[in-house]
């Protein structure tokens, strides 16, 4: 960044000019993400909120015209109202990868917006694939400026971030350069928008198809002409002014440079920091203290009947998000730390199977939620530039012992990482009763190798099959 430019046009002319020839290094990990963001998209199909959704914008749209809405039985529409609807169904049971590097969950906007805007333009998977990648370091870049502290604020980043990011996603995939890129991205930070407030509804899933729709189009309105300031991320009333929160870090490139698809030169976020697949089915601030629970069980050997008392000790931003003590229903038990322990106490892991209305009123489950008790650390701790963030589990059995435990880094980070069969059981577990098993098999092995493919349209026909209870 040189002193003329913007923080803006710094992020716009890496997103337009990087090149395409990206190492497997990155390509592998990118195709496995967009598969687990299918594999949710399918399955979050047949949630209430993505149905909600799906009604209001197919009442907009036509069959066989268009981008595919997942689980929509045929029926298309325009990329902005595809990627609304996907975009929702892919965040709707929060199954869904979080980026820590931004503190979004950057595939459940970034590949639906993706793969409508690839339906309309005929793009390959590769230039998908290049597309994904390109708007992952963008969502790292931009939420390295406000992070923390915008997020301890009450934004919600995937929504915020997320949108300016994939906009710069959907320009890449629709080859802008220059103005053109720069206007995408700074159209896309007035269309930013979300609430950590909506935590526990059906409007959390929602925003992120917001954002995936409101990318494509801010792309789109660039395309075309539109334009927007340079520094509006950095001006009086620009975004780090207005959503940074209480001490925004700012931008350092230098500290935090953009990353290269060459050698030797920084590298992509995607390899430095990773992404986090989800192994449970909720919001990812109960994921660490779960894995905590399941790891003392399996070293010690107790179930529900052994425990008197667990702590979970988390951060202030985990806290607040778990708001929900006494879920009332699915949405609320996916923001409560005390139904998941319960349910990983009693049954030893967390399934889709779990989130359901019946499930949350499952009796030895409510008698077990009174077992937890969740405490933070002080807000501040949350500005710690290293980034590590332990939560510690306190389990007292009713012997008396005390076992105590300690994690960094949830499952499914590079410092604990998915191996292909825990991919495969996630993908087929979201899609073989929706999809059926031939379909299933077919849909993962053509998005685990999405960069060889040319044409997108028999996976995209795979994704319209409606689920399945809707379909008799």
């Amino acid at each position: 960044m040189t002193a003329s430019e913007t923080s803006l046009e710094t992020i716009a002319a890496w997103a337009a000019d990087v090149g395409a020839a990206w190492p497997d290094s990155c390509i592998g990990p990118a195709q496995h993400a967009i598969a687990d963001t299918v594999g949710c998209m399918v399955s979050g199909a047949g949630d209430e909120a993505a149905r909600r959704v799906l009604a209001t914008l197919s009442g907009w749209s036509r069959a066989h015209a268009g981008a595919t809405f997942v689980g929509g039985d045929g029926m298309r529409g325009p990329a902005p109202f595809a990627a609304y609807a996907n975009g929702t169904a892919a965040h709707a049971q929060d199954f869904d990868d979080n980026f820590l590097a931004a503190l979004t969950h950057a595939s459940a906007v970034l590949v639906p917006a993706l793969l409508a805007v690839a339906e309309e333009t005929g793009a390959t998977g590769a230039q998908v694939v290049d597309a994904y990648l390109v708007g992952l370091e963008c969502h790292a870049a931009l939420g390295r400026g406000v992070n923390r502290s915008h997020y301890l604020k009450g934004w919600h980043a995937t929504a915020t971030v997320g949108c300016i990011g994939t906009a710069a996603a959907c320009a890449r995939l629709m080859g802008l350069k220059g103005e053109a890129m720069l206007n995408a991205m700074s159209l896309g930070v007035s269309m930013a928008a979300g609430l950590k407030g909506q935590f526990g509804s059906q409007a959390k899933p929602m925003q992120a198809g917001m954002a995936a729709q409101n990318a494509v189009i801010a792309a789109a309105y660039a395309r075309d002409g539109l334009t927007g300031r340079a520094e509006v991320l950095d001006n009086a009333y620009g975004f780090l002014n207005l959503f940074g929160g209480d001490a925004p870090p700012g931008w350092d490139f230098e500290k935090f440079p953009l990353g290269s698809s060459q050698g030797g030169g920084p590298r992509h976020v995607i390899e430095a920091v990773g992404l986090a697949p989800k192994c449970h089915p909720c919001c990812g601030s109960a994921h660490k203290s779960i894995d905590n629970l399941l790891d003392l069980k399996k070293r010690h050997g107790f179930g529900a009947d052994d425990v008197e008392a667990m702590h979970a000790r988390v951060n202030t931003t985990n806290l607040r998000n778990l708001c929900f003590p006494d879920p009332g229903n699915e949405m609320e038990a996916r923001f409560s730390m005390h139904y998941c322990l319960a349910v990983a106490l009693k049954n030893d892991f967390l399934s889709l199977k779990d989130f359901t209305p019946e499930a949350v009123m499952d009796p030895e489950i409510r008698a077990l939620l009174t077992r937890t008790e969740m405490t933070a650390t002080p807000p501040e701790s949350e500005l710690d530039p290293s980034g590590e963030f332990p939560h510690e589990l306190t389990v007292r059995l009713k012997s008396g012992d005390e076992l105590r435990i300690t994690r960094t880094h949830p499952r499914g980070t590079l410092a604990d990482p998915f191996t292909d069969e825990d991919r495969w059981r996630k993908f087929e577990d979201c899609c073989r009763p929706t999809l059926g098993a031939e379909a299933t098999r077919r849909l993962y092995g053509g998005f685990s190798a999405l960069s060889e493919t040319r044409d997108l349209s028999e996976l995209m026909g795979l994704l319209a099959t409606p689920p399945a209870h809707l379909a008799a």
